[in-house]
């Protein structure tokens, strides 16, 4: 997929992106995902256009999901927006235009227009008759760097609604034997330091499927995953009115991991199970024979996982579904301590590519390790067409070497794929691996956002050019330096200047001071 436009015409909780127009332009036919890159300071929006994608698509997803519909007074838009966007359906590259003209709005609302694309040339279809849901992106995925708690507010809400679907699901499957209700995969993924075990896990154990992993492990100088450790628990300790009941995809998925276990210990009074792996290749065997790709075991985990919202208290849950109703975004779940999660991650081992092949745990490992495996590791797993990866500040943590390869390790993963990329990102070394038209330097003026591409061409431009472009730096010094600087600049005395030379590094500025040397001793000789 490839999203070609939006615009937002009115949004109430962040009227900074009122009246936004952003154009990307049309590469879907390119080898690779070409990232749309953001860059600017803080506070300009860039993380904001991001949650507006999320919640935009949520809302879609919302609309036209047949499983596990949302009650009709929920159904209402996050804002008035215009989004267009090509996507592939059954090998056919499609053009949608979605548009909601009022904020709040509901079905009666919105106008949903697909066109068959061929030649450049568009022939609008009749959407009467056909399953809109398969004109949405397949997944969306978001990641954030650290504690932004609004781009990962659109997914909370999200898994809230799932976990209690799947509680409700199992409980009248229980009590009733209905099974008119069907269990059915996410399609938005939010990334964070926990799902990021489940991700590093599914991609050691899959590792044989994606050639590209092996970048990873070279870079991070990993050779193998030892083993790790899974609880799953229907009984937590604080669990008031019963335990957390599993619909029978789920139970299923527990049965399978269990008989895959190379030990597993039973706690009958919280119906817990430790479940504890050892990695061999009788250990990738059977996880291939259980689950049919990378994708369905880290969907097994993940839908675990989302159980975890369980174990907060109705009254709670409730109350926040209210409030998000109610456009209070800011409301996030309570944390779960490990102990009452009804699935947690523990004693994941990792041998190093040393001599020694020496054993690490994996919260050993550094932040940058952490998000080099986080963010590579989602995007080797998403590797099917129509994706959408909305990642905020994704090299936070990386040092200038792994920050230097991002995009080019980025386009080797993503390879012939038909996905959409977005990224935000304070780093010259993004931008100067990327296109000028893929570049969009925001900027905060008088409470408005102003978007531009940059002024000339960013691929392989200097990183001085792209923060005097994006960041308006000019020299790229630091300030204490520079106010330095400055002031001999102005020193008549070559001999001051000289002395003062030795408290500095080179730079442009720092020639021009000995030039400056030279002018003065110069007339001092005439």
């Amino acid at each position: 997929m490839k999203i070609n436009r939006l615009c937002i015409y009115d949004i109430e909780n962040r009227p900074l992106l009122k009246g936004l127009n952003l154009y990307f332009g049309t590469r879907l036919n390119d080898n690779n995902a070409s990232a749309n890159c953001f860059i600017g300071v803080n506070g300009a929006g860039k993380s904001q256009v991001l949650e507006a994608l999320s919640e935009i698509f949520l809302f879609m997803d919302n609309l036209y999901r047949v499983e596990n519909p949302l009650p009709e007074k929920y159904l209402l838009s996050p804002f008035a927006f215009k989004i267009e966007y090509e996507i592939v359906f059954e090998e056919v590259l499609h053009l949608v235009v979605f548009e909601c003209d009022k904020v709040g709005g509901k079905l009666k609302d919105v106008d949903f227009s697909i066109f068959i694309k061929n030649d450049e040339e568009l022939q609008q279809i009749d959407i009467s008759q056909i399953s809109l849901i398969n004109f949405i992106p397949a997944k969306i995925t978001g990641y954030t760097s650290g504690a932004n708690e609004t781009l990962s507010l659109p997914f909370d809400s999200y898994y809230d609604h799932y976990a209690e679907y799947t509680w409700n699901r199992a409980k009248n499957i229980n009590d009733t034997a209905d099974h008119s209700k069907i269990d059915y995969d996410p399609r938005l993924y939010f990334m964070n330091y926990n799902t990021n075990l489940g991700i590093t896990i599914t991609s050691f154990i899959y590792r044989d499927d994606f050639p590209e992993f092996q970048l990873i492990l070279d870079t991070l100088n990993i050779n193998e995953l030892k083993s790790f450790v899974i609880t799953i628990q229907t009984l937590p300790p604080t669990r008031r009115n019963g335990g957390v009941i599993f619909t029978p995809e789920l139970e299923e998925w527990r049965q399978k991991l269990i008989n895959i276990a190379d030990e597993n210990i039973v706690d009958e009074k919280h119906q817990k199970n430790t479940l504890k792996f050892n990695i061999t290749d009788e250990t990738r065997i059977a996880f291939k024979d259980n689950f049919s790709s990378a994708l369905e075991l880290y969907t097994c985990l993940y839908k675990l996982e989302l159980l975890n919202n369980l174990v907060v208290d109705k009254a709670t849950r409730e109350k926040l579904k209210k409030e998000r109703a109610d456009r209070k975004l800011l409301t996030k779940m309570p944390i779960v301590s490990d102990i009452n999660k009804v699935m947690n991650y523990s004693e994941l081992k990792l041998i190093l590519n040393n001599k020694n092949r020496s054993e690490i745990d994996y919260l050993s490992l550094s932040d940058g390790e952490h998000q080099f495996l986080n963010v590579f590791g989602t995007l080797l797993m998403m590797n099917q067409d129509n994706c959408l990866f909305l990642l905020d500040e994704p090299e936070t943590h990386f040092n200038p070497v792994w920050r230097r390869t991002f995009i080019s390790t980025l386009e080797r993963i993503t390879h012939n794929r038909k996905q959409d990329i977005f990224i935000t990102t304070h780093s010259p070394f993004i931008i100067s691996d990327s296109k000028r038209e893929n570049v969009f330097i925001f900027k905060k003026e008088n409470e408005e956002i102003i978007v531009d591409n940059p002024s000339s061409e960013t691929y392989g431009a200097t990183f001085d050019n792209i923060l005097k472009m994006a960041f308006e730096i000019v020299p790229p010094i630091s300030e204490n330096s520079l106010e330095e600087i400055k002031k001999l600049q102005h020193e008549n005395d070559p001999n001051v200047i000289q002395e003062e030379l030795e408290n500095f590094g080179d730079s442009l500025e720092i020639a021009t001071l000995r030039n400056r040397i030279i002018l003065l001793k110069s007339k001092d000789q005439k």
